[in-house]
């Protein structure tokens, strides 16, 4: 339905490429160079027939290059008078153990064979001081969020690889903030097959998207890498140095950061949902900017670490890495809020301090054996140690309905939280004939344990009559989680491309929670709380799996029968014990219908058990206006997901298209169960009640102007979430719409200036079925516009300026926030190697930022404190300097 779109053309110049025997040659580079300086101008590949169009052109003397890898360049001199030109056909000839002759080749910035997207790093502008992420959120079809989650034409990529190994255990966090981006020779996006897949050449449903790093040549066998200093205002500073030495059979990498100026060496994601504090709800929201734990104030972190990789022999590869962070963390934030219930509404504010610490220590190994070509071995494993300590004071003021101020919280709350698991992971293929009949087995075995105190005093006035209480308590928690699974799989070719699977598989979870809590209310002692809380899950899945697989078709259908068994309960007391059974259908069609075109269409019935957290039988009353238990008697959730992707890339016109549906249902859907009393002490429990279903959809169209030399980025996302909960024993259905629409414009040659501005525009309206004047819209407006000029070969300056819109229905608030931040930088050194850069953060010294949210019964708008404005002088150099050679870009 697309292709019209995709394909139409207008004056072009076409031709098809042969080789000497007439046979049509894919996938062949068609460069158009102008003929006064050699700058590349316009690209194209050639389709399964040879074929090749360049449109959108200006009248001009051309050079046409044709190159592929295996045959001779060729070049033909072109006038192109703005009226189409048929070259008919072109013959490569093939090359024969001859060095070629210095030409001029241009770089052309994408290519894509198979179920690669291969990214030339050189048609990028970076900078000397630039890390991978910075290169990434540069590269077209690349998304980056704030939690540095990658997302390439849709799909979330899991893992980063240089030159092929895995590096820092291939945690994309690692390698984004800590690699050097000028290392790099190209970025390549795989659509990675699963290791069976690779193996017995059977495509399955497995895929798992990845990216790899190839170093530019000359940082092969050399040791390189860099080292960076600032200091600035305010007593800011930032140290960070790496360095790296790569050769055929071995990795060595040596990584270390610190500074006091927000920025992490890794995902702080976990540091701040261990450090969250006096948590008021389980964050249970989805929308499409995924909901995270905000960053407020000042963050201090350092982070160093080493990676050794080696072939001890060909195609087997251990890996082994050690990680080292620590973080702290100081910050402010206003929170407001309405809520709702059965028979009132209230408003309330917040004012929190927060002081956060964290230290990790991470230890990875990664053992792959394809030596043979009939069986892989795959063995990897971690142990992750860490503590965790946070401070929250934290003041609550709550209005009713005719905004008189009712009851004042103040909550002193102290935490610290050490944490040690480990995890090993055994798999192992075997082809057992030239059939395709193959076996796999595996297992994977997992423990974790958590130790927990905590020590918190809270005092509640009620400002109708100025009674105050005290509550004092402290609590020691203990958690233990141990789990295996087991699996084994075994394949029969049934003949023309069909295959029968029969999969088994086997996990054990045992978990055990201990507390002990003391409590004094009003100074006076309250009764102790002491308890085990035990609880085993068994799970045995048996599938059966029909496969048809060839070069354009693959189709995937799972019949599987899973028998769930839970026991869990209080040490010396009757156990609940559930026992169900169930039939989980699933399948994956996948149609290739040529190169550059794909689509994905899958469906896949499961179940979700309650954690323990919703179905304990215990009663949590650390925080005591938020008072947590559990629902024991909880049922599973049985989950139906559908998904269709499309990923389409027009080699002639440069047009790359991707989409993205999606639909959950939820049946048996666990929601909560909130009741409040006229104190605002909210007691919140769970309960099985309807469905919750969700609809998504994304949209994502770039293509490049040739004529205006420009390159545009379209996006839209939606999604539709609707579910239940209940209040005051009232059922409350909560549907919520949300919508994106984005637009960027950049130019394309950026040899001495890159242009990048373009404007986001989401809204949001959550509506509430049981008080329709609570119905909530809110909006976010984000304009920007980046400017990157090299004024010379030494001199560049750089600004980004950002303009943020916020408005809102209930808390009748826009908010107009600008940020605006520049650099300028000069390079030092005769030998290109050490520069020197004055930045400027937050010029304008907003110091800012908001995060909204909208939950079963309230919503609210939270604004945290940030680092504000300052001003850093850095010195950058490298290590080990090779000069590159010059390329002609697009």
């Amino acid at each position: 339905m697309f292709a019209p779109f995709l394909l139409a053309q207008q004056n072009a110049i076409n031709g098809f490429i042969l080789d000497e025997t007439n046979n049509p040659l894919e996938f062949a580079s068609v460069t158009l160079l102008k003929t006064k300086d050699s700058i590349a101008e316009a690209f194209s590949f050639t389709n399964e027939k040879g074929a090749f169009t360049i449109a959108d052109i200006q009248s001009d003397h051309y050079i046409l290059q044709v190159y592929l890898t295996g045959f001779l360049p060729f070049y033909q001199n072109i006038e192109y008078k703005n009226q189409s030109i048929d070259l008919k056909n072109i013959s490569l000839k093939t090359a024969v153990n001859k060095l070629n002759e210095v030409t001029i080749t241009a770089v052309i910035p994408v290519q894509i064979k198979k179920d690669t997207i291969s990214y030339n790093a050189s048609s990028f502008k970076i900078h000397h001081d630039d890390n991978i992420e910075d290169l990434l959120k540069k590269l077209p079809g690349i998304e980056l969020d704030n939690q540095g989650n990658i997302v390439s034409q849709g799909n979330e990529v899991t893992k980063i690889y240089v030159d092929g190994k895995e590096f820092f255990s291939g945690d994309p966090a690692i390698v984004l903030k800590n690699l050097s981006a000028d290392m790099i020779n190209k970025v390549e996006v795989i659509d990675k097959k699963s290791d069976e897949a690779e193996l017995t050449g059977i495509r399955d449903e497995q895929k798992n998207y990845v990216i790899n790093l190839t170093l530019k040549k000359n940082k092969k066998n050399n040791g390189f890498g860099k080292f960076s200093a600032g200091i600035g205002l305010k007593d800011k500073y930032f140290s960070n140095i790496n360095y790296n030495k790569f050769s055929s059979k071995s990795q060595i990498s040596v990584i270390g950061k610190i500074n006091n100026i927000n920025i992490s060496g890794s995902n702080i994601q976990d540091f701040l949902s261990a450090s969250g504090g006096l948590t008021d709800e389980e964050g249970d929201d989805t929308t499409i900017e995924q909901k995270i734990n905000s960053l407020s104030g000042n963050l201090t972190t350092g982070v160093g670490g080493f990676n050794i990789g080696h072939e001890l022999k060909k195609k087997e590869t251990l890996n082994a890495d050690y990680f080292y962070n620590f973080l702290e963390n100081d910050g402010t934030s206003q929170r407001k809020q309405i809520s709702f219930s059965r028979l009132r509404n209230y408003y309330s504010e917040s004012e929190n301090s927060t002081s956060n610490n964290s230290k990790n220590h991470n230890v990875n190994f990664n053992y792959e054996n394809k030596s043979n070509k009939n069986s892989r071995l795959f063995l990897k494993g971690y142990i992750n140690s860490e503590i965790n300590t946070n401070n929250l004071d934290k003041t609550v003021s709550y209005f009713d309905d005719l905004n008189e101020l009712k009851t004042e919280n103040d909550i002193n709350y102290y935490s610290k939280k050490n944490k040690d698991k480990g995890n090993v992971q055994l798999n192992y293929y075997k082809k057992i004939n030239n059939t395709k009949r193959n076996f796999s087995t595996g297992f994977s075995i997992y423990s974790d344990k958590l130790t927990n105190f905590n020590d918190q005093i809270s005092v509640s006035t009620n400002k109708t009559n100025n009674y105050s209480y005290k509550n004092a308590i402290i609590k020691n928690e203990l958690f233990k989680n141990n789990n295996l699974n087991l699996n084994f799989t075994y394949t029969e070719p049934l003949g023309k491309n069909h295959y029968l699977k029969a999969r088994t598989v086997f996990t054990l979870k045992n978990a055990l929670e201990e507390t002990e809590q003391n409590k004094k209310k009003n100074d006076i002692d309250q009764p102790s709380i002491s308890y085990i809380l035990k609880s085993k899950e068994e799970s045995y899945q048996s599938t059966f799996i029909y496969t048809y697989s060839s070069e354009k078709f693959n189709l995937n259908i799972n019949s599987e029968l899973q028998q769930l068994y839970r026991d869990f309960g209080l040490e010396d007391e009757n156990n609940y014990k559930i026992k169900k059974s169930y039939f989980n259908p699933s399948a994956t069609f996948n149609y290739k219908p040529k190169k550059g075109e794909n689509y994905v269409l899958k469906y896949r019935k499961y179940v979700k058990s309650p954690s323990n957290y919703k179905s304990s039988p215990v009663v949590n009353d650390l925080n005591p206006y938020y008072i947590r238990k559990g629902n024991p008697l909880l049922n599973s959730e049985k989950y139906d997901d559908i998904t269709l992707n499309a990923n389409l890339h027009n080699f002639q016109s440069g047009v790359t298209f991707f989409s993205k549906l999606g639909y959950q249902k939820v049946t048996n859907a666990i929601v909560p169960n909130l009741t409040i009393t006229d104190n605002y002490i909210q007691t919140r429990s769970f309960v099985n009640e309807g469905n919750r279903d969700q609809y998504y959809s994304e949209f994502n169209l770039n293509k490049r102007l040739k004529s205006l030399d420009l390159r545009y980025n379209i996006k839209a996302k939606s999604l539709h979430n609707s579910e239940n909960s209940i209040i005051d024993s009232e059922l409350n259905r909560v549907i919520s719409n949300e919508y994106l629409v984005g637009l960027s414009l950049e130019n394309n040659n950026k040899n001495s200036i890159d242009i990048k501005l373009g404007a986001d525009y989401s809204i949001n309206n959550t509506a509430f079925s049981v008080i329709k004047n609570l119905n909530r819209n809110y909006s976010k407006q984000h304009y920007f516009t980046k400017i990157d000029y090299d004024i010379s070969k030494r001199l560049n300056i750089n600004s980004q300026f950002d303009y943020y819109l916020y408005s809102d229905s209930d808390f009748n608030s826009q908010q107009k926030i600008p940020f605006l931040n520049a650099s300028i930088a000069y390079l030092v050194s005769q030998k290109n190697n050490a520069i020197l850069k004055l930045l400027f953060i937050d010029i304008l010294d907003k110091n800012v930022e908001i995060v909204r949210k909208s939950n079963i019964n309230y919503f609210e708008e939270t604004t945290n404190q940030t680092l504000g404005r300052y001003f850093i002088l850095s010195f950058s150099l490298r290590l080990n300097n090779q000069n590159n050679n010059k390329t002609t870009t697009i």
